[in-house]
C-alpha cells in the first residue's frame, strides 16, 4: 500500500501545472545619467558676422573638481578631419569690448552639479575669394589637462569663412 501512495504522490507532483517564469521588467527608457565632467554646447550668438559659442562644463561627479585655464579645442569638419585653425587665448584680435574674453584665468572650484563656461569667438568672414570658406561641424574639447577629450556638435557649426582665426575665453563661473 505504501508504494502505491508514494507513486500516486509522484504522479500528482509530475502532473501539476508548472509555475510560469516571472515576467522580466520592461527595458528602461531613461538614459543613464552622465558622470564626471561633461561638456555641452550652449547657443551660438551671431551678430553682424561675429559669433560666440558658450561651452558648458558641468561636474556630474560626486566630488569637487578644480579647473584653471582654458579648454583645449580642435575643430573638425563633417568627416571628423581636423581643420587647421588658430585658436588664441582671449579675444585674439577678433573684436574689442568683450572684457570677459581677455581676463586672465583663475582657479575655479567646481562643486557637483555646478557648471563652468568658456566662450569661443570667431568671425564669419570671406577675405580671399580664391579660397573656399571653412565650416567646422564638430569640436573636440579637452576641459582640463587630465580629463579625456569629448566631441560635441554645436548647432549651426563653426562657420569660419576663410579666416580660420578664433579666440577663447578662460573657464569662468557666472553667479
Amino acid at each position: 500500500m505504501r508504494p502505491l501512495i508514494i507513486l500516486t504522490l509522484l504522479l500528482l507532483t509530475a502532473c501539476s501545472t508548472p509555475k510560469p517564469n516571472p515576467t522580466p521588467p520592461p527595458p528602461s527608457t531613461t538614459p543613464p545619467q552622465p558622470t564626471g565632467l561633461i561638456i555641452r554646447p550652449g547657443t551660438v550668438d551671431a551678430a553682424m558676422g561675429l559669433r560666440v559659442l558658450d561651452i558648458q562644463l558641468t561636474n556630474h561627479g560626486p566630488a569637487t573638481t578644480h579647473i584653471n585655464g582654458y579648454p583645449d579645442i580642435r575643430i573638425l569638419d563633417k568627416d571628423r578631419t581636423p581643420i587647421n585653425a588658430t585658436i588664441g587665448h582671449g579675444s585674439n584680435g577678433i573684436t574689442t569690448g568683450l572684457q570677459h574674453f581677455d581676463r586672465p584665468p583663475q582657479t575655479i572650484t567646481l562643486q557637483p552639479g555646478q557648471t563652468a563656461h568658456a566662450g569661443l569667438l570667431w568671425r564669419n568672414l570671406v577675405t580671399e575669394t580664391d579660397r573656399k570658406a571653412t565650416l567646422g561641424v564638430y569640436l573636440t574639447i579637452t576641459p582640463t589637462p587630465t580629463a579625456a577629450p569629448q566631441t560635441i556638435e554645436p548647432d549651426g557649426g563653426i562657420d569660419l569663412g576663410n579666416t580660420t582665426t578664433l579666440g577663447l575665453s578662460p573657464w569662468t563661473i557666472t553667479p
